[in-house]
């Protein structure tokens, strides 16, 4: 069989992938704004420049719900800047040179007053301590409740910055307005860096009281669409999905230009090498590989079009410069429940290309990348794919220290690594799209089995360790035996005792939202303040309760389950011992909410 790794390098151009992202990355594509629906075309056009590929650009409305993804108003920006007045005339920021500047779905306006701290913008009782009428408020936190909060409370303007982060750097934040909630919004909003907030807080400090001039430049628009490009290659019915979401400001590249720009390149390397004859089409399953905005493209897509997926990867924030993000590549598998043999193959794949460092004396390379494999987490459009019980991996870099800010520019992408990573993952998806590799596919499959069960196992609390041996061997080796008729590995099935499931609680719980993750915002709208600050408390205590909240109780409550089934559940699934408080009063706070009911 022909080396597709090998092909699909040398017609990956390097040069092209860099004139993509740097063409790409001028848009300002926001969600909602018209700046996305120009990227989604240029897109298209690019890839369409190959026959070989099916190309379509699909709308769907941001008017609309799409599963757990609400209404998005229409919006344009053209400008803004934050100037100090009073001590003195300053120039601040400016849209110009950040494109994080502008919170997403700020109304336009002008607006000129004195600067209140009022430190934590989501609390209600910040606000009762002082009288914010007419002037403009200087917060932190998550933007949206601070917006609604400030606002609420008569502010004329409003000012968001993070605590945490690098100190000059603008983060990236947006309100996300329906469309109902941007006609009653007025107050410009602006996100600004550490060392502004800083600024302002000393001199409020000294008594200076300062006075600032917002000005943005931006509107409503009455239609917006959410713009996905699809390109298929192959005729068959079953598809296998390689996507990247292209949303986020403009001067960004990481998140997500990276992961775009990576996938335009591999889709037009595939094309050529089949158009030149040097791999043949995909006749086992067929590739698609989708642009989305993300959450929105993806739930629109899914639920929409519905295709018959066998497997999707999802390529979000790859080709960092290591040393400059502090990023390490994760391969984000999806729960044991949700596994598919196709992982080992991605898997392999990408881990073999980053072995590029000789060892001492070994036969083989060493990784030449910080590279780990990491359990299922919510965040990106795999978490889609997932609700509607698609096996689906991420690949991504994670920690970034210029995550979701204006520092997230060309010069932190290595677009060697992009490479390697995409060319990578375009070969395995080749060979599991295409008859002939079945021998490959099998040898890597049995390799990945004992692999998966060993990693999991040693980070398995000791409590847990003997039954979800058996969990995670019933969970997968099924699965694995329909690739690999291995006489060992049913052997090592047929040894797992069969367990009767105990059904002696009586009380059950079902989840009530549409498909897809449960947000942040949607869970504010629907709980208030009280509500999202319980939650909020809950996963400052424990970190992994956000994925349990956003992702695995969608997925897991759709049908009627009790609060000890969903515990054994997660523990079955992550080898982590369930706090069963904490659990409770998360289903107790949900279905005060309306999002669980009890049945």
């Amino acid at each position: 069989m022909a080396d597709s790794y090998k092909i699909l390098n040398e017609e990956f151009s390097i040069q092209e992938l860099m004139d993509f992202v740097s063409d790409l990355s001028r848009f300002h594509r926001i969600q909602g704004c018209d700046e996305i629906e120009k990227a989604g075309n240029y897109i298209k056009s690019i890839i369409e420049s190959e026959d070989v590929l099916d190309v379509e650009l699909k709308h769907y409305s941001y008017g609309i719900r799409h599963g757990s993804f609400g209404p998005v108003v229409g919006w344009w920006i053209k400008g803004g800047e934050l100037r100090l007045i009073k001590p003195r005339e300053e120039l601040l920021h400016s849209f110009k040179d950040s494109r994080t500047l502008v919170a997403a779905h700020s109304p336009g306006g002008i607006v000129e007053a004195e600067v209140l701290h009022i430190g934590d913008g989501e609390d209600p009782s910040s606000y009762n301590k002082i009288d914010v009428e007419g002037k403009i408020i200087l917060a932190c936190g998550y933007a949206y409740i601070v917006y609604r909060q400030a606002t609420q409370n008569g502010a004329a303007g409003v000012l968001i910055y993070r605590k945490t982060g690098i100190e000059d750097a603008v983060p990236y934040m947006g309100l996300f307005l329906t469309p109902e909630e941007a006609k009653e919004s007025k107050a410009p909003a602006l996100v600004i860096s550490k060392k502004t907030a800083n600024k302002l807080i000393k001199l409020i400090e000294k008594g200076e009281k300062p006075v600032v001039r917002i000005t943005v430049n931006a509107g409503y628009r009455e239609e917006a669409w959410i713009p996905v490009v699809t390109a298929k290659i192959g005729e068959s019915e079953s598809e296998i999905h390689l996507c990247a979401h292209y949303c986020h400001p403009a001067g960004t590249v990481n998140d997500n230009v990276s992961g775009a720009a990576s996938l335009m390149e591999l889709a037009l390397s595939l094309a050529r090498a089949i158009k030149n004859k040097r791999l043949d089409k995909p006749d086992k399953h067929s590739i698609r590989f989708l642009w989305v905005p993300e959450f929105a493209g993806t739930l629109a897509y899914m639920i929409n079009d519905k295709p018959q997926v066998v497997f999707s990867v999802n390529l979000d924030m790859i080709g960092e410069e290591q040393q400059l993000a502090g990023s390490t590549i994760n391969f984000v598998k999806p729960p044991p429940r949700l596994f598919h043999p196709y992982e080992a193959v991605i898997y392999y794949n990408l881990k073999n290309a980053l072995s590029l460092s000789e060892s001492f004396s070994s036969p083989r390379k060493a990784l030449a990348y910080r590279f780990d494999i990491v359990p299922y987490e919510f965040g990106s459009d795999h978490d889609v794919y997932v609700q509607f019980n698609v096996p689906s991996i991420m690949i991504n870099q994670w920690p970034d220290k210029f995550y979701h800010s204006d520092q997230d520019t060309i010069d932190k992408f290595d677009p060697q690594l992009a490479k390697i990573i995409s060319t990578s993952i375009g070969s395995a998806i080749y060979m599991i799209s295409k008859t002939g590799h079945e021998k490959e596919i099998q040898k890597l499959v049995k390799s990945y089995f004992y692999n998966y069960i060993g990693l999991e196992l040693s980070a398995t609390h000791k409590e847990l360790f003997e039954a979800r041996y058996k969990y995670i061997i019933k969970s997968i080796g099924s699965k694995v035996l329909s690739e690999v008729p291995d006489k060992t590995i049913k052997k090592l099935m047929e040894a797992i005792e069969e367990e009767c499931e105990s059904q002696s609680d009586k009380e059950k719980y079902v989840y009530k939202e549409p498909i897809g993750v449960l947000s942040s915002r949607l869970i504010y709208r629907r709980m208030g303040w009280e509500g999202y600050k319980a939650l909020k408390e809950i996963t400052e205590k424990e970190k992994f309760m956000r994925t349990v909240i956003s992702s695995l109780i969608p997925l897991y409550m759709r049908n009627p389950i009790s609060i000890s089934r969903l515990a054994k559940m997660i523990e079955e699934d992550y080898g982590v011992k369930v706090k069963l408080d904490l659990l409770r009063k998360t289903i107790e706070l949900l279905i005060k909410a309306k999002i669980i009911e009890k049945k």
